[in-house]
């Protein structure tokens, strides 16, 4: 599933395709192969995207992630990052919109939910984020466990199908 992001005021499409064995993407329809290879410091890695290879310092604040690259320094903003989609809402899955890793499954077969309870923490990108239900009802399934890695469009946890009363 697309993203978007804006960069230098100009919004772009951004789809991971793959995290692993390579890191995949298309942005603005083309399609890039790169690797990210960590630093002594937390906060900068050696990024080669099309066998080039670039120092890269990135603070994620909030829904923004600044970035400094070759002497140059942009703001980011994070539209819409794994949230679901508007056809999501009430749906009886909750499916990975990019690969990544489970962090915390914090329900289990046959619990009750709310709408917006968090079902899941999962790290994507370096970032945690919380997959919440996307309607109010009972755990049917949770398909991945803890430190497991999924891809993009896996079914993560399903919710027992509504029911007309």
């Amino acid at each position: 599933m697309p993203m978007s992001l804006t960069l230098d005021g100009e919004t772009l499409s951004l789809d991971i395709l793959a995290l692993s064995p390579a890191l995949r993407v298309r942005l603005a329809g083309v399609q890039h192969a790169g690797s990210e290879t960590p630093t002594p410091h937390s906060a900068c890695v050696h990024l080669t995207v099309d066998g080039i290879t670039h120092e890269v310092w990135r603070v994620i604040d909030g829904e923004r992630m600044h970035l400094r690259v070759g002497g140059r320094t942009w703001s980011v903003l994070l539209e819409d990052l794994l949230a679901p989609d508007a056809e999501g809402s009430g749906s009886d899955e909750v499916k990975a919109a990019m690969p990544g890793v489970v962090v915390a499954v914090r329900v289990a077969v046959g619990d009750r939910v709310s709408a917006g309870q968090t079902l899941l923490v999962i790290e994507s990108m370096k970032m945690q984020v919380a997959l919440t239900a996307p309607r109010e009802g009972v755990i049917a399934a949770v398909q991945v466990t803890d430190n497991e890695s999924f891809q993009k469009g896996a079914v993560l946890v399903a919710l027992s199908p509504e029911t007309a009363p």
